[in-house]
């Protein structure tokens, strides 16, 4: 079923590097969705402010590549058994250290979880899943991560990799998420249903992931391809150019997708904005689902991937 009341889509494809920080937009006009060209976020405070959450762009969901939620079994350990308020908590003395990043196995702990501060040799997923207590590298994942199909999302907690999840994740919630909830924005799902949100929020956030994306839309690569090659990119983008989603492209849109979005490194960022922004006019158009029997936990402590 479509979800009735949103005017514009939103997706942020994200980085701890602000030169990797790129977003794509969607207009609900005439029963078609307008679809823009990806634009990088120059100055995130005024992105933020004037984009974001500007209550004249309409109602808006917006998406980010990064966790939104934490995993259960760290939140029992540390007495968290609601995310919305425990984002308000993070200033209290307890919490001083969380987004300081572990440099040293030492340092780690459940409330300093975040680790390592730097790739170097030794430093093994091993140190984290103990001094946090759990029993493997696969127990800080959250339930919507583990059910993810084929390739897992890493860890909150882990901060190396390609995609860096960790660090992302850090400089999301600080300099995003906190600020939009303080300005009225709600956060998927902790805050209530889509449907329902979508007629009584002028702004609500919630997580994606590119690479599900890709899947849901059909523009999936192979083992074989790489969204870092423009030639490998070109293939999934004429899959995009014929989507039968109810989208018109925009000139620029359009050209970008013909180009595999150039040959410079930063194309495959634009090319994840706008796998995320396809994907989320999916579901609001109804043609993929919402989940609407998520547990308790889901709800209220690890949050959800929207389109899983």
């Amino acid at each position: 079923m479509a979800i009735a009341g949103i005017d514009r889509l939103l997706h942020a494809d994200w980085s701890l590097s602000p030169s990797k920080r790129w977003y794509a937009e969607a207009w609900r006009m005439n029963g078609l969705w307008q679809i823009r060209d990806p634009v990088r976020i120059d100055n995130l405070q005024v992105w933020r402010d004037k984009v974001l959450l500007s209550p004249s762009q309409g109602t808006t969901l917006a998406g980010f590549d990064f966790p939104i939620g934490i995993p259960g079994q760290w939140a029992k350990q540390v007495d968290v058994t609601d995310f919305r308020l425990w984002l308000d908590m993070l200033e209290a003395a307890r919490w001083r250290d969380f987004f300081d990043t572990a440099g040293a196995v030492e340092e780690i702990s459940l409330t300093r979880p975040f680790y390592p501060r730097h790739a170097r040799k030794g430093v093994k997923q091993s140190d984290l899943t103990q001094a946090l207590n759990v029993e493997s590298f696969d127990a800080l994942r959250r339930a919507c991560e583990r059910a993810m199909p084929g390739r897992k999302p890493c860890p909150l907690f882990w901060t190396l990799g390609a995609n860096q999840v960790g660090k992302a994740a850090q400089t999301g919630w600080q300099d995003v998420i906190r600020p939009a909830v303080a300005q009225g924005a709600a956060l998927w799902p902790f805050d209530g249903e889509l449907t329902t949100l979508a007629q009584t929020r002028h702004c609500i956030v919630c997580e994606t992931w590119p690479t599900l994306a890709a899947r849901r839309v059909g523009a999936e690569l192979s083992a074989r391809q790489s969204k870092r090659r423009q030639t490998d990119r070109l293939d999934a983008c004429q899959r995009l150019l014929n989507s039968q989603l109810p989208i018109e492209w925009q000139t620029q849109a359009k050209a970008s997708l013909l180009s595999g979005f150039g040959e410079r490194a930063d194309g495959e960022d634009a090319f994840d904005a706008m796998l995320g922004l396809l994907m989320m006019v999916a579901v609001v158009e109804g043609q993929l689902p919402v989940s609407s029997s998520l547990s308790s936990v889901a709800r209220r402590i690890e949050g959800w991937i929207l389109g899983l």
